[in-house]
């Protein structure tokens, strides 16, 4: 598992950051001296040092008396000293690598700390992804089950069509169609709105010639043309649900697979896919983003109704395409939010009958936290909320840190 091999070479000697734009401040009531604890993150132990913690890099200071420095684990001491002026922080080894002529023995890596809780991210690390349309038109599907069941399950066989050059003993992904990420203009006239919000709506895939895709393509190519013309579609999410092998490959297009496995049952419509040879790199390089766009919103958030805290998960509506990587590190910030001065403005004042403007003030917008990127693809990321004081909610501003 990735997981037992995670190292923090990446994030110890990366990144040199410029000294104006990530000034490096340390907290308020930092100690000169933490322990690092079982089930701490990079991210936890930066944070009680820095008030910037993907800056950690920054002010790491390699023990040249320490023969593997790129590892940290539970009962090693991190150390604030300063050089020449500057703070850095070192570590005692608690682990230390003892060398035994002829052989050397090297500690075991497995409970090595890592930089953000990656039992969080792996299913969205393995388990989803973000298509083009091309992608899902050309995509097989489910078409039937055996025995015309509604759903089925690991050794039940699947019946599926349009899978192209599939071999006897090929292994696909079961994929399950999610929500499509759009960007829509807000304010008319379309073609020169400056505005617009990202939003996700639930998708199958289906005929493109049903009554209902007929008259919406009606809508959209001849009455209302101008507006959808600007919505900009980003990419549709899938979430794999199972294996299947292919069983027999038949002629009228139609393919017979056995499920191998499944993480829930398996229906008419999933989508057949290549398996995602999707390689993670756990080194991940914490940094200050790059994309400075306006206009980065939240626009989804994991297993949450009204809004998500600390290590859980969203996705914001710019990705690699827009200069998005893994390791970005964005603040997020609630919005403005206008409302009524009902203090020098009451319900019945008389004054603002006729211009409700006057009532009207501007709350500023709020820093509620900070998320690092673990996965980007060309138009939406994923990313982990590493602290924040309230809760993430959809269509918060994603910033610069």
């Amino acid at each position: 598992m990735f997981k037992k091999q995670l190292i923090l070479m990446a994030l110890i000697f990366g990144l040199v950051f410029s000294a104006s734009a990530d000034e490096v401040v340390l907290t308020d009531a930092h100690p000169d001296t933490y322990v690092v604890q079982k089930g701490d993150t990079l991210w936890d132990i930066s944070a009680v040092f820095l008030k910037s913690p993907w800056l950690w890099p920054e002010i790491w200071h390699a023990n040249p008396q320490i023969e593997n420095p790129h590892l940290i684990y539970p009962g090693d001491v991190i150390n604030l000293v300063y050089v020449d002026g500057q703070p850095k922080l070192t570590v005692n080894r608690s682990h230390p690598t003892v060398k035994m002529s002829p052989q050397t023995r090297i500690i075991d890596h497995d409970d090595a700390i890592e930089t953000i809780p990656l039992a969080d991210i792996e299913p969205f690390l393995k388990k989803l992804r973000v298509l083009s349309k091309a992608d899902i038109d050309l995509a097989a599907y489910v078409v039937a089950s055996e025995e015309d069941r509604n759903i089925s399950a690991p050794d039940n066989s699947i019946y599926v069509r349009n899978l192209k050059n599939a071999r006897q003993g090929d292994r696909f992904a079961v994929v399950r169609p999610t929500v499509i990420y759009r960007e829509v203009p807000i304010d008319p006239p379309w073609e020169t709105s400056t505005e617009s919000e990202t939003e996700s709506i639930e998708w199958k895939k289906s005929s493109d010639y049903t009554t209902d895709a007929v008259l919406s393509r009606f809508w959209k190519n001849y009455i209302n043309r101008v507006y959808w013309d600007n919505v900009v579609e980003l990419g549709y999410e899938v979430a794999e649900t199972g294996v299947a092998e292919v069983t027999r490959v038949g002629t009228e297009d139609i393919t017979t697979m056995k499920l191998v496995s499944s993480t829930q049952e398996i229906g008419k419509g999933d989508l057949i896919l290549p398996l995602d040879d999707f390689n993670f790199d756990p080194y991940f390089m914490p940094k200050a983003a790059t994309n400075g766009s306006d206009n980065i919103r939240v626009v989804a958030l994991n297993n949450a109704l009204f809004g998500s805290g600390k290590r859980q998960i969203i996705a914001i509506s710019k990705g690699a395409g827009q200069d998005v990587n893994v390791g970005d590190v964005f603040a997020i910030y609630r919005p403005e939010q206008v409302i009524r001065d009902e203090i020098m403005h009451p319900k019945n004042d008389l004054k603002t009958l006729f211009k409700p403007s006057k009532a009207k003030v501007t709350l500023p917008a709020e820093l509620v936290g900070h998320v690092m990127v673990f996965k980007a693809f060309d138009n939406i990321s994923y990313a982990i909320i590493t602290d924040g004081n309230r809760p993430v909610k959809l269509f918060d501003y994603v910033r610069l840190p």
